[in-house]
C-alpha cells in the first residue's frame, strides 16, 4: 500500500474526525487520483504560510491543517516565551475563512496564547497595525489573496507586522 493511501485510511480511521469530512473522504474511496491529490504531502508553509485548496486532506486547507498550522505557531510563541503577547487574528469574506479564524483563536486559547479575533472582516494592513499596535507577538490573517474562490490560506506576521522571516517560517 503507498503512502498516500495509509494517510487516507489513517484520517477515515481517526475517531474525532466529523462526519462531513468522513462523509467528503469516503466519496473518493475508490478514486486513487483524488486520495493522491489530496494526501501526498503536507501543505507547504513559506513566509507567505499556506495557501490550498479547501477539501479533506492533509495537502489542502481544512478545519485540520489550519488547526496544525496553529499549533505550530503557538509551539514557536511557547518557545520564545511570550504567550501573553498574544496573537490578532483577521479574516476576509472567502467560504470558511470566518470558521479557519474561530479554529485558530480556539488553538491558541487552548495552548495558553492570547487571541485577539477581529469580530467582522478586516484588511491585511489592518491586521499589521493591530499587530504594532497591540504589542502583539504574531498575527494571523486567513486569505487566499487573489487565488480562485476554492482557494482559502493561512498568513502569519510577527511583531513587526511584516510576513515570517524564513526560520520563523520553518519553525512553523
Amino acid at each position: 500500500m503507498n503512502t498516500h493511501t495509509k494517510l487516507y485510511e489513517k484520517w477515515l480511521s481517526y475517531e474525532g474526525l466529523d462526519e462531513n469530512t468522513r462523509a467528503e473522504l469516503a466519496a473518493i474511496a475508490n478514486d486513487e487520483n483524488e486520495i493522491k491529490l489530496r494526501f501526498h504531502s503536507n501543505l507547504d508553509f513559506g513566509t507567505a504560510g499556506l495557501r490550498g485548496i479547501m477539501c479533506a486532506g492533509q495537502a489542502a486547507i481544512n478545519d485540520y491543517t489550519i488547526a496544525h498550522a496553529t499549533q505550530g505557531l503557538s509551539n514557536l510563541i511557547k518557545s520564545e516565551g511570550k504567550c501573553e503577547r498574544g496573537v490578532v487574528i483577521a479574516y476576509d469574506s472567502r467560504n470558511n475563512s470566518e470558521e479557519y479564524a474561530r479554529i485558530s483563536a480556539e488553538v491558541l486559547a487552548a495552548n495558553g496564547v492570547k487571541a485577539y479575533l477581529f469580530d467582522e472582516l478586516r484588511p491585511t494592513p489592518e491586521l499589521s497595525f493591530a499587530v504594532r499596535e497591540l504589542g502583539c507577538i504574531a498575527g494571523i490573517n486567513i486569505t487566499a489573496s487573489h487565488n480562485p474562490k476554492q482557494y482559502n490560506g493561512y498568513k502569519v506576521y510577527w511583531e513587526d507586522g511584516a510576513q515570517l522571516a524564513p526560520d520563523k517560517a520553518a519553525a512553523v
